[in-house]
């Protein structure tokens, strides 16, 4: 089986497999609130899983890293958990861009309820925030917070996150990112780029299924409602005993993870999969991406190929023992398409008709080189029997 789904979940690094047969072990099952020794060691081995989060992003402290469930809770927990804290100083207003991923967008309608006014911020044809529209809104409009993903999750487009972080700053709203995508793919500083909140997700990037954190920077903290609640755990803003395997895995992979050099690998995979793309078939393909490579990330490919659907490619494709994706993991199987697609201007027929794959750290140059000569011949396969 040939791999390149990696944007919807990858491979756990060695390392961390080794970290989590360790904490799974026998005897390792101190709750990390108890007194006891087994209780000390599980806080002491969160502690230092928050201080490796904490570097691989470039925050101040430790204990600016809120450990929860993954990418979809910290969204959560930074917006709904703002939103009281907004009203109670009459900025209610909450800008989002268009290219969200469902974790931002879907809190809209209890957003709505909580005294909270959810505006859109529109982007271009290649996927970027308009910045003049964003200014615009922070000059005219009770903005509170802005929320604006720092790599796209179907295009990899990369925003100007400093540019945005800048504006908020000056204007006196609060900045979140969505960096899953971001974090350990590219060079993630929140303090050079001026970020308040990022959201992160462990398993893209070599870390289980069911971990992330939250940044949130200094003070900012105690303005946060918990979402849920319980015992106090991290710092009292999310309850419920923590996952200790699974946070000593997120903090392994944030040790182990090398963001310059699997950008440099992820951009020769690239290339070596179009190459070859092109070599088999030219014709009727659009590569979804920016003209500037150092604001699209080399490992998601998005390609919208003419008259295929993108279900026919990958039905062909899992025939051939090759996983690849049609838009976002989290709105399979949906009838509508992709709202990220749409937003950068395709029509219906083009985002029903585009595929995205996507590199990890463990992908090979002759796994992409067959996948894009199979992909080649599949889209030449369908398109001859569409037209005959």
């Amino acid at each position: 089986m040939i791999y390149l789904d990696h944007a919807a979940t990858t491979s756990v690094r060695p390392p961390v497999r080794e970290a989590l047969d360790y904490w799974y072990g026998v005897g390792k099952c101190g709750n990390p609130s108890s007194l006891h020794s087994a209780g000390r060691q599980a806080h002491q081995a969160i502690y230092q899983a928050r201080y490796d989060v904490s570097k691989l992003i470039g925050a101040d402290s430790p204990d600016e890293i809120i450990f929860t469930s993954g990418g979809s809770e910290s969204d959560n927990l930074a917006l709904i958990g703002m939103a009281s804290a907004l009203n109670a100083t009459n900025h209610n207003v909450m800008l989002v861009s268009k290219i969200e991923h469902h974790a931002i967008l879907n809190q809209r309608n209890l957003l709505t309820r909580l005294g909270i006014v959810v505006k859109p911020l529109s982007v271009d044809t290649y996927g970027q925030v308009d910045l003049f529209e964003l200014e615009k809104y922070l000059k005219e409009d009770n903005v509170g917070l802005v929320s604006v993903m720092w790599v796209n999750n179907e295009i990899g487009v990369i925003q100007d996150v400093k540019s945005i972080a800048d504006l908020c700053n000056y204007y006196g709203a609060v900045f979140h990112t969505d960096a899953v995508q971001a974090v350990g793919h590219i060079d993630v500083n929140v303090n050079s780029c001026g970020v308040d909140m990022l959201s992160i997700s462990g398993h893209k990037f070599g870390a289980p299924i069911g971990v992330g954190a939250l940044y949130v920077r200094g003070g900012l903290k105690k303005h946060i409602e918990p979402i849920i609640y319980g015992g106090g755990q991290e710092f009292g803003v999310r309850a419920g005993t923590e996952n200790v395997a699974g946070i000593v895995a997120l903090g392994t992979a944030a040790k182990f993870s090398t963001p310059n050099e699997f950008s440099r690998d992820a951009l020769v995979l690239r290339e070596a999969f179009l190459k070859e793309l092109y070599s088999v078939c030219d014709e009727g393909i659009r590569i979804n991406e920016h003209y500037e490579k150092s604001y699209q990330l080399s490992s998601i490919l998005s390609i919208t190929i003419n008259d295929v659907e993108s279900e026919a490619i990958l039905h062909l494709m899992n025939s051939d023992g090759v996983c690849i994706s049609a838009a976002s993991a989290c709105s399979a199987g949906s009838l509508e398409p992709s709202h990220v697609l749409r937003a950068i201007g395709r029509n219906y027929t083009q985002a029903k008709s585009t595929i995205r794959v996507s590199f990890g750290w463990n992908t090979t140059v002759e796994e992409v080189t067959r996948a894009a000569e199979l992909l080649g011949k599949n889209i030449i396969r369908i398109r001859k029997m569409y037209r005959s």
